[in-house]
């Protein structure tokens, strides 16, 4: 049955509708069904994950769908899945996914619907699949995947090829299509301000930018071209309501662990991000430390667990260098006894040992 009730007021709307146009069509190279009614392959997600963001790179679409919970025959039934069924699984499942993955790629976003049919509620999955980005192609466990009708199959070498040699545009400067000034967060941009009147430092140049309106400012900063919004800008100041104009939208993670490895708390970042390093680092726990140097001294040293500068360099670096075509999430995953810091993108060197060799 491809058609089923839901709320059709809700926040998910749009993925109800989404879910039964991509029903009414079946499948084609950038959209599987699977009824996965308990649990899954991880290797064979994997394994589509990399055929369909390739697939969706070469018909020139932004992303493709795994849908979870829909019968395979071609009657397209809603059967419901229990895959991940469970407080905050599905979020591990990202990264467990973006571990395999060439720049740790992973789901834009995983969608949960609750359709109803013949008034029984049903649970369905929608995994949205980024495209390959312009000249990478996506891989799984270092090996590239392709679709042949439903099946899949290797990426043969000229599909490679073709995805290798597409022209690599910088992605910041991209006009962000339907957006506006309007579409900027006001609050953000008053922070560029002062930042910029800060960094700058001269009494007319800080006076200069007061008597500029805000299209005259962020067209000096090279954020807006002929009034249009670019990428960054919208990364940098955009309003969070509007984050899904960027092809991939971006987040940042943030995850407390316990001693046991669990996860005690977390909180997802989104779009604007000139103010997101201040946000996450007073999520982090930098404790004080009390010590005594030597046993000449009663009185002990206070130190903090992370060096402050050094721990804001790391975050800072962390985003400016984040491949935001990927449309993977950074994580800061905070430990009791180290932080770990990742994103999307490669290390130019290759490795580290690389970088130790030529030093």
């Amino acid at each position: 049955m491809k058609t089923f009730n839901y709320d059709k007021s809700g926040l998910l709307a749009q993925y109800y509708e989404i879910l039964m146009e991509l029903m009414i069509h079946w499948e084609n190279e950038i959209v599987e069904f699977k009824e996965a009614k308990g649990q899954y392959d991880t290797n064979k997600i994997g394994q589509y994950f990399s055929a369909i963001s390739n697939e969706a790179n070469l018909k020139r679409q932004q992303y493709g769908w795994l849908i979870f919970g829909i019968s395979e025959d071609h009657n397209k039934r809603i059967v419901g899945t229990n895959f991940k069924n469970g407080l905050g699984l599905l979020e591990k499942f990202k990264y467990e996914i973006s571990k395999s993955t060439n720049d740790n790629i992973s789901f834009i976003e995983i969608i949960e619907l609750k359709p109803i049919v013949n008034e029984k509620e049903y649970r369905v999955l929608m995994f949205k699949i980024p495209a390959a980005v312009t000249g990478f192609p996506t891989s799984w466990k270092n090996h590239y995947y392709a679709r042949s009708g439903e099946s899949l199959i290797s990426l043969q070498q000229y599909k490679i090829d073709e995805i290798r040699s597409q022209e690599r545009l910088d992605w910041s400067k991209q006009i962000v299509k339907g957006a506006s000034i309007n579409y900027l967060d006001k609050d953000a941009i008053q922070i560029a301000r002062s930042k910029y009147k800060e960094k700058m430092d001269k009494k007319h140049i800080v006076e200069e930018i007061d008597n500029m309106d805000d299209l005259e400012f962020l067209t000096k900063m090279k954020l807006l071209y002929d009034g249009k919004v670019t990428n960054a800008a919208m990364l940098l100041l955009g309003h969070s309501d509007y984050d899904y104009l960027i092809s991939r939208p971006p987040t940042l993670m943030w995850r407390l662990y316990g001693s046991q490895g669990e996860v005690k708390d977390y909180e997802i970042f989104t779009i604007p991000f000139i103010n997101v390093i201040d946000k996450i680092f007073s999520k982090i726990r930098n404790l004080t430390y009390r010590y005594l140097p030597n046993q000449l001294t009663l009185f002990p040293i206070e130190t903090q667990q992370y060096d402050t500068w050094l721990l804001r360099e790391l975050l800072n670096n962390c985003l400016a260098h984040s491949n935001f075509q990927l449309g993977g999430r950074i994580y800061i995953n905070e430990f009791e006894d180290q932080i770990k810091i990742t994103n999307p993108g490669d290390f130019i060197p290759q490795n580290i040992e690389t970088v130790l060799q030529v030093s």
